[in-house]
């Protein structure tokens, strides 16, 4: 549902979300008793809360019950936050971009929904960064898809930043070694994690032009089939 969402974005209202995150997507509560019961839980029982700043700061709850159906009411919104594990390449090099960034970050999120950890994580096993940083992120998706086409990094405001003339990263150390799609996927396998990054890789690409839409996404065999696991 999030694609059909992503897919009304872009065609009917031609709305780029660019800041498409887990965070940003409400799973609908199918029994709206369970929040009175979280109402009243919380004057019983009151969770953590810390005060900085003069603001109460609560522990947040999260037992919601799973949904009733596989595919849930899903609704994209934006709270105006910032996303960077979540940036297509094009927005970190300042080279423009459109609809096919909002797909990346989908890439990347629907990645992290069923690992269970984020594609692009900060600290690394193998960078032990405190923070996110945009050098080690461009490092860690060319470790991952290969070197930057040149035409992409032609058009990037940033890229003198990161890349030497030649088009080689400035500080190629950070590059992570065994860092790729089938190394990094560890819950799922056989057939379905075949088909699975098969399904990744139609987002994930250097080139927007390279990604498929959401609506071409919509009809892609990973959503409708069931694969066989080992």
């Amino acid at each position: 549902m999030v694609l059909q969402g992503l897919d009304y974005l872009h065609t009917e209202c031609h709305v780029i979300h660019a800041d498409l995150k887990p965070d940003n997507v409400m799973v609908k509560v199918e029994d709206p008793s369970i929040l009175e019961r979280d109402a009243r839980d919380e004057h019983d029982h009151p969770l953590p809360q810390k005060h900085i700043h003069g603001r109460a700061i609560y522990l947040s709850r999260n037992n919601y019950a799973q949904p009733s159906v596989a595919t849930g009411v899903v609704q994209i919104t934006d709270f105006d936050l910032s996303a960077e594990t979540y940036r297509a390449p094009e927005v970190v090099l300042d080279a423009g971009y459109g609809y096919s960034a909002d797909v990346w970050s989908l890439g990347v999120m629907l990645w992290g929904s069923l690992e269970g950890t984020k594609l692009f994580e900060y600290p690394s096993r193998d960078q032990p960064i405190s923070e996110y940083d945009d050098q080690t992120h461009l490092t860690h998706i060319t470790a991952l898809l290969g070197p930057a086409p040149s035409d992409l990094l032609a058009a990037g405001r940033r890229t003198s930043k990161f890349h030497t003339p030649d088009g080689n990263l400035k500080n190629p150390k950070l590059i992570p070694a065994a860092f790729s799609f089938e190394n990094t996927l560890n819950h799922v396998s056989g057939e379905g994690k075949r088909r699975f990054i098969d399904f990744v890789r139609k987002m994930i690409a250097w080139r927007p032009e390279d990604r498929m839409t959401a609506r071409e996404l919509l009809k892609d065999p990973w959503l409708h089939k069931d694969f066989p696991q080992g």
